[in-house]
């Protein structure tokens, strides 16, 4: 009987199953090399994606150095490699590396567009809020579509032509887990090495003072990696608890008399400067007369900031507590709420979007505020349909300190707004009138600087409205107002580059426009009666860490011991940022030229704070006047 012949399978080769043993070898170092060539083209996809709006400019600076593609690469391949040997199917480790990378890479490039700041591993205890607040920056371009065409086609090609499978799985195992063994050893041994990663310098085209310039310049996953590092805060070097609470313990507490106790509000204000003065472009209409006008009757002058259009949550965080360098406040911190609430004020503040973004809800809990009002909590009912803007939310923050004079002497209260938050629509006109022509601008350009401009008028208008509502009360008020930083106005502030402002210049004209705000310390006839001060003068350049001493020097009173200590450091170094660069005998310096005064001073405070973030439990440490 003639047998039946069957019919060779058109892939067939490809087949892990077989009598040649060879034949299965071959295949699974071919699946072997082919999922290497695949994972390092998602490495590179990454790093174009990370590129933001650069793209292949400074894709080709990272090919001028290639251990920086080495390093950003690796990941995904060591990544790709392990779902091999894990699942032994070399398309669902395919699948499994570029959805990964597709969802990160995305990511990354939407916050750089609408935001000019990376992703880093802080980042990832707020990605519900972050997803949240992030879809306004979402837009679908050629290169995301491409992006997941090559994926899915990539898992097919590795489905149909490469089955190269593994054997025994003990064996499988064991290579996992030397491979994690391996991770381990490189990402403590490279990943996180301070030296190695100093070593990559940053691109011509940024400014390297800015922390966001600094971390695209070594590419995406790398430096992503290595801010894991710095999520959480790493005492100074020699430093210990004791040696931080005897400084401390070297100043007296001062409790603030009676007779000069006032309500103090502070409010922070999400992107509001004064871009008067630093272009004179703004022709048109002055979106600040309202602002200029409250300047006239205040103590106001410069804030130099750490951060430039995101990273809220320095400023405000440096303001509460006074420090320079920050930690993620998981624990009961010391802070200006503790110390007004020791004075017996209600110790509250607003604000009116997620309470767990940037984890403000607990955050401010361990800084010792006793209510904290947010969108869940208070603001919903006022907004429904949005975030409150400043003329819901600034009237509303008065209307809850008188609430709480029914039942206390005194109030501070410390707010954050949302109004005006960027991105700024560059293609929707949504002001009346234009404040800057649009000449030698781009019609995008246009339109966001001119929409920013709309937001900020009426936040000034906001702000002298919230003055007016205390001016006249017979209750002492101290109002204390302040921008966080400059405005987002285009990819890496391409418009301020279009309306010709310096920013990423080595000058100290640059390093001022990229990190100035304002700041302003109003009073009413109340509150200047009781204090003896008019409220009215110009004020010194501040550092965000230096502004309750400025308002503790207005009001007259003594203080605690760590504003003692941070006064002793702000006389020596007037502007303390985090940049790299900082004021010492009126001049702007690079950290590394601190003369040995400014050195020693500096150490001091940092032991001071790192004590009162991390180890004093919220208690400061201090003599007691009696």
């Amino acid at each position: 009987m003639k047998q039946k012949l069957r019919s060779r399978p058109f892939f067939a080769f490809f087949e892990p199953e077989g009598k040649s043993l060879k034949r299965r070898i071959l295949l699974s170092v071919l699946t072997l090399l082919m999922l290497l060539l695949a994972s390092v083209s998602l490495g590179v996809m990454n790093l174009y994606f990370g590129t933001g709006k650069y793209k292949l400019e400074l894709l080709a600076f990272y090919f001028e150095t290639p251990e920086i593609i080495v390093l950003n690469v690796l990941p995904f391949v060591l990544l790709c490699i392990f779902l091999w040997m894990l699942t032994n199917r070399a398309w669902i480790s395919f699948l499994i590396t570029g959805v990964f990378t597709l969802i990160y890479s995305w990511a990354e490039y939407w916050k750089l567009m609408g935001r000019s700041d990376p992703i880093v591993a802080e980042d990832l205890t707020i990605i519900k809020e972050g997803m949240q607040m992030g879809t306004k920056y979402i837009t679908i371009t050629w290169q995301i579509a491409l992006s997941v065409v090559l994926v899915l086609l990539g898992t097919l090609v590795f489905f149909f032509f490469f089955r190269g499978r593994l054997p025994k799985i003990w064996f499988r195992l064991i290579l996992c887990a030397g491979l994690i063994c391996g991770c381990v050893f490189l990402y403590k041994g490279t990943y996180q090495d301070k030296t190695l990663y100093n070593s990559f310098t940053c691109w011509k085209k940024l400014n390297r003072w800015a922390d966001s310039n600094q971390f695209i310049s070594r590419g995406c996953m790398y430096p992503f990696l290595y801010s894991i590092k710095s999520a959480g805060v790493t005492p100074p070097d020699g430093y210990t608890a004791e040696a931080a609470k005897q400084i401390l313990e070297e100043y007296d507490t001062d409790d603030i008399p009676e007779d000069k106790k006032v309500n103090v509000i502070v409010v922070m204000y999400e992107a509001f400067a004064d871009l008067t003065t630093i272009t004179d472009r703004i022709t048109e209409k002055d979106p600040y007369v309202s602002f200029h006008a409250l300047q006239e009757e205040s103590w106001s002058g410069r804030l130099v900031t750490n951060i430039f259009a995101a990273g809220t949550i320095n400023s405000e965080r440096c303001v509460v507590t006074g420090f320079s360098e920050l930690t993620d406040f998981r624990r009961a911190s010391w802070s200006y709420a503790r110390y007004f609430s020791d004075q017996g004020y209600a110790v509250e503040g607003s604000h009116p979007s997620l309470e767990a973004f940037y984890n403000r809800r607990s955050v401010n809990q361990n800084l010792g505020f006793d209510n904290y009002y947010f969108k869940e909590n208070h603001y919903g009912p006022l907004a429904p349909k949005t975030i409150a803007g400043d003329s819901i939310l600034l009237p509303e923050i008065v209307n809850l300190c008188r609430k709480s004079l029914e039942t206390s002497d005194y109030v501070f209260s410390f707010n954050v707004t949302y109004q005006n938050h960027g991105p700024y629509s560059d293609s929707e006109q949504k002001f009346t009138e234009p404040y800057m022509l649009q000449g030698d601008l781009q019609l995008g350009s246009y339109y966001i600087v001119n929409n920013y401009l709309a937001g900020a008028e009426d936040t000034g208008n906001q702000m002298m409205a919230m003055v007016d509502l205390v001016r006249d009360d017979e209750e002492p008020y101290v109002l204390v107002f302040f921008g966080d930083h400059k405005p987002w106005c285009g990819p890496y502030g391409a418009v301020y580059a279009e309306m010709g402002i310096e920013m990423n210049a080595e000058s100290e004209e640059s390093f001022y426009n990229y990190y100035n705000t304002e700041y302003l310390i109003w009073a009413n006839d109340a509150a200047k009666q009781k204090l003896g001060c008019d409220f009215v003068g110009d004020g010194p350049d501040l550092s965000p860490c230096y502004l309750m001493n400025e308002l503790f020097k207005l009001c007259g009173w003594e203080g605690p011991s760590f504003l003692k200590l941070s006064n002793e450091v702000r006389e020596i170094i007037p502007v303390l940022t985090s940049t790299g660069r900082l004021v010492e005998n009126g001049k702007l310096i690079s950290e590394k030229k601190l003369s040995e005064e400014g050195k020693a001073a500096r150490e001091k405070l940092r032991y001071a704070q790192f004590y009162l973030m991390r180890d004093s439990g919220g208690v400061l440490p201090a003599r007691n006047k009696q």
